[in-house]
């Protein structure tokens, strides 16, 4: 890859195999007081791709997507959107941000209003406003009912009118941080299904746990303050369930105490299994669910040992 300057602040980054860099972090660092949030992370996104973004709760994914945003200041190094700072006024017109532990929009107002209002707070005119919360609200399946009060919502609807709502401006990047996060399975997956059909048309980065959402990645990043390490679509899950598992044959099953078992499986066979969890008729409930990283586990321990030894004075 090369770096390619244009003006005076916009700087490029191109991949040897062609794809123009959409989010850039350079050496970045966020402290919060005495609280590391991110330290020194480098991280390069292609446009056009989906990154999720892994890591414990903590590990500064939530600090990262807020960075690319421009809603936090970077205390060492920088961020770039198109080659603009992530602070520039152009770099925020190319952005999106969705995050679902903030009320993104205003409960007692239509959809559409509401679409409208941050369409204009945008730069659109009335009428374009209107245009693009139309058709917003028909790709997210909202258009039945974007003259009712948000309101009046389900949560799987609001996380839909909070993605429309970032997208008013058609940003190059969106930024979503556990979208799918407290709802049903057919609001999840209507929202998966459209955040799939971003990939080549937007750069999409995603803070998640869930393995639903890991899935749609080009990209995985684990990150714990720092990068540990970036692997394609991460591939073993580990599901926490309580209630007897006899005759769950075919995956691998670890009793941990009582009456709870661990079960793993591939990335592959998670829908399955979760297919056959649902025959079990209640008997057995899901607990947890994770996803394990086992390259960027051992990296992580390799990393701590070295960062130890640097303290230690031996490296």
């Amino acid at each position: 890859m090369f770096l390619g300057v244009w003006g005076e602040s916009v700087i490029n980054v191109v991949f040897d195999n062609g794809f123009v860099s959409a989010v850039v972090y350079d050496h970045v660092t966020k402290v919060f007081g005495r609280v590391v949030a991110v330290e020194d992370v480098c991280l390069e996104v292609p446009e056009g791709r989906i990154v999720v973004l892994v890591g414990p709760n903590g590990a500064g994914k939530t600090t990262m997507l807020r960075l690319a945003a421009g809603i936090l200041v970077p205390d060492g190094g920088r961020v770039l959107v198109h080659g603009f700072d992530a602070l520039d006024v152009k770099a925020k017109r190319r952005v999106g941000f969705m995050t679902p532990m903030d009320r993104g929009v205003y409960w007692r107002l239509t959809a559409m209003d509401n679409l409208v209002f941050f369409g204009t707070l945008y730069g659109l005119s009335l009428r374009e406003a209107r245009a693009r919360a139309r058709e917003l609200l028909d790709e997210l399946g909202l258009s039945n009912r974007a003259s009712d009060w948000v309101a009046t919502y389900s949560t799987g609807m609001m996380r839909r009118l909070e993605i429309a709502r970032a997208l008013m401006h058609d940003p190059d990047v969106l930024l979503l941080d556990e979208p799918t996060s407290g709802i049903d399975v057919d609001a999840k997956h209507n929202i998966l299904s459209f955040i799939r059909s971003l990939r080549g048309r937007k750069t999409v980065i995603l803070a998640s746990h869930d393995p639903q959402e890991i899935e749609l990645a080009d990209m995985v990043v684990y990150i714990n303050r720092r990068i540990l390490n970036e692997a394609p679509a991460l591939k073993v899950v580990k599901v926490l369930v309580k209630g007897s598992v006899d005759g769950l044959g075919g995956f691998n099953v670890e009793r941990v105490g009582g009456d709870e078992y661990v079960v793993v499986t591939t990335m592959d066979r998670f829908n399955e299994l979760m297919s056959r969890l649902a025959m079990y008729d209640g008997r057995v409930r899901v607990l947890d669910i994770d996803v394990e990283v086992a390259v960027a586990e051992g990296n992580a321990r390799r990393m701590e040992r070295i960062m130890r030894r640097r303290r230690e004075g031996w490296l």
